[in-house]
């Protein structure tokens, strides 16, 4: 017996509430369970947050007309999948009390047609059989056809295998194919026959590649970043990619790639239609920084300034009339003085190829130490695929460190590293490889970098350098986000006991171990006035290091739009030597904080908590906790973009 309702919400006498669904259920569904049937239903049961705040939620009325609209939904879900003869219904049950009802839909699938007989028909000649028939990825898909004998017949299948095969073949290339599935269905006798039916078309070699639209860079350089080569193959991968390349080319700020009209045949033309640039342009930036860069944790009005972050650059394009890009840059802050120049040339051996050289001046004022640099980078990037890109560099730098701090009066405090003037000069190896969408909640990047320095003994320092850096995230409801990280790093050879502090690992910070500000996590050296009295502690690095990271992130947009918070536990430490672990455990930090996706990025605060820290963490000099205090084991993190 089913229970029937009006064609308005019901309203209860208890508490003269209106009827609100409280929970749904499905019964009688053995072929597919109520997580795969819920998706396509419109009615649900709120979410335990909403049942707890269930006196200020609106929404979840019962309505017949809604159910049974859900009735047609879950029948054509299973006649699209075989179940020609299903039969839906519903009822509605009380709760606790009489306005909270439990949604029951059952379902009774009875016999669904299967398919009886199943034909691949190839309609071309015998050679382009072979080479269709040879295909491993034609073969592939021949495996994973949905249509067997025996197996359930199912309508919604029809398109998405004419579309894969259509798109296996035009990948072999045949630009014309096409595919069709016919079928004979006998409903009497629960049976289906099945028919593939392929019509490749000919076979064609790319020709021509025309270019239309406003551009001042010479046409040959347009195909030539394509990557289309005459004669080769037709394929769709090679148009996509052929957009791609164009998209992403600086000069271009519209690119698209389409075949036009033709005749069929062996060869087929490309049509390029491009939009450029400006082939000067200026740009200038201005904002506020992380304030992790703060030389000490106290911010005022006097040194509120060192928050503000300017830079600018002029960029010329199709320099020499080949695509080529020549920019000159600058970045302005109260620790972070850099003038530099670059020329990108776009393509080497392929469009996935390109060099960049770079000189450079810049000065640094880092928590451990102060550096002026100059030199010059020479890049190799090679763009392998969408998610998988390499980095070769060149560095030659002249480096000065000085100290780090001055008291008031201005003379320099002591540093645990004498002033060092020395030169780099290293090969870099870097790649970044993901998988899935990792910005949007679902997927991982790996990414390691290699650095061999002074190999020819050219530079003043020798060295071995590598890390890995490895990042997940996992999208848990349409809200919650858990994302990790782990990073770790290592100076495996040097000749020289010591290194410069621009070469060491450090730790801590707004984008790793949060209980700890920039640098400051791991080894420390105390440092004194000129009248030797303790002025506190500066970090000295190491040739080790390891970091943890593991946040959840919720949404809370039905507040404030763009409002998320976090809640984390870091983990990590710097160690002297890759043979010192054990001196030092690991420490750890935990926290909270709060994010708004604002139109320049994510904007974020965080507030971490030391777990274990030591006394040098604390500022405390050899049993005198006199410069320490309880808010030594707390930092605050303001910045801008996730924390990884």
């Amino acid at each position: 017996m089913f229970v029937t309702v009006p064609l308005f919400p019901l309203i209860a006498q208890d508490e003269g509430k209106p009827d609100r669904i409280w929970n749904v259920k499905i019964e009688g569904n053995n072929t597919y369970n109520d997580i795969v049937l819920k998706r396509y239903i419109s009615n649900e049961a709120p979410s335990i947050w909403k049942k707890i705040t269930f006196f200020n939620e609106k929404g979840f009325y019962v309505s017949e007309t809604e159910i049974r609209r859900d009735v047609i939904r879950l029948e054509r879900f299973y006649q699209r999948r075989g179940f020609n003869e299903v039969d839906v219904n519903y009822r509605l049950e009380s709760k606790n009390k009489e306005w909270k009802k439990e949604l029951i839909f059952m379902v009774v699938e009875n016999t669904p047609i299967r398919i009886d007989s199943v034909q691949v028909l190839l309609q071309t000649s015998m050679r382009d059989s072979s080479v269709i028939y040879g295909s491993e990825k034609f073969k592939k898909e021949l495996n994973r056809l949905p249509y067997r004998k025996g197996k359930i017949y199912q309508p919604v299948s029809k398109a998405q295998v004419e579309s894969d095969f259509t798109n296996i073949l035009r990948n072999l290339g045949y630009p014309y194919a096409e595919t069709e599935v016919q079928t004979k269905v006998d409903t009497t006798a629960k049976k289906a026959s099945v028919a593939m039916l392929t019509y490749p078309g000919p076979r064609a070699r790319f020709d021509s590649i025309f270019v239309e639209g406003e551009t001042t860079l010479d046409a040959k350089y347009i195909r030539r970043e394509t990557g289309v080569d005459k004669n080769e193959y037709f394929s769709d991968d090679a148009m996509r990619e052929a957009q791609r390349e164009l998209f992403g080319h600086h000069l271009l700020r519209f690119a698209l790639i389409s075949i036009p009209d033709q005749e069929q045949d062996s060869t087929i033309n490309v049509l390029a239609r491009v939009k450029e640039r400006s082939l000067r342009s200026f740009a200038a930036t201005f904002g506020i920084g992380n304030y992790d860069r703060f030389n000490d944790d106290r911010l005022t009005i006097l040194n509120s300034y060192k928050l503000f972050r300017a830079q600018a650059s002029w960029s010329h394009r199709n320099a020499r009339g080949k695509g080529e890009l020549f920019s000159l840059n600058t970045k302005l802050s109260a620790f972070d003085l850099r003038l530099g120049a670059s020329y990108l040339f776009p393509y080497v051996y392929n469009t996935k190829s390109s060099i960049t050289i770079s000189p450079f001046v810049q000065r640094r004022i880092e928590r451990a130490y102060s550096i002026d640099t100059g030199g010059i980078r020479n890049s190799f990037g090679y763009n392998y695929s969408e998610s998988v890109t390499g980095t070769f560099n060149y560095d030659f730098t002249l480096n000065r460190e000085f100290d780090v701090k001055e008291n008031e009066d201005g003379t320099s405090v002591v540093s645990p590293d004498s002033i060092l003037n020395y030169n780099i000069s290293s090969f870099k190896f870097s790649v970044y490889a993901r998988k899935g969408l990792p910005r949007g909640g679902n997927g991982f990047t790996v990414q390691p970098f290699l650095e061999l320095s002074g190999l020819f003994n050219e530079a003043t320092y020798s060295f071995q350098k590598a890390s890995l850096d490895i990042r997940g995230y996992k999208k848990l409801n349409e809200s919650l986000v858990a994302a990790a990280r782990v990073n770790g790093g290592s100076i495996y050879y040097a000749k020289q006991d010591s290194l410069p502090a621009d070469i060491r690992f450090y730790n801590g910070g707004s984008s790793e171990v949060r209980g700890w500000g920039r640098q400051e996590l791991g080894p420390k050296e105390a440092v004194f006035d000129s009248l030797g009295v303790f002025s506190g502690y500066v970090p000295t690095g190491g040739k080790a290091t390891l970091s943890f990271n593991f946040e959840l992130r919720q949404d809370v947009d039905r507040f404030i739009k763009g409002l998320s918070f976090a809640g984390f536990i870091d983990g990590g430490q710097v160690w002297k030597t890759i043979r010192t672990t054990e001196n030092r455990p690991i420490q750890f930090g935990v926290g909270g904080g709060v994010r708004y996706e604002s139109p320049i990025g994510p904007i974020r605060v965080d507030l971490g908590y030391k777990v274990n820290p030591t006394d040098e963490d604390l500022n405390i000099y050899q049993g005198d906790d006199s410069m320490s205090s309880a808010w030594n084991r707390w930092h605050f993190h303001f910045s801008i973009g996730q924390a990884f």
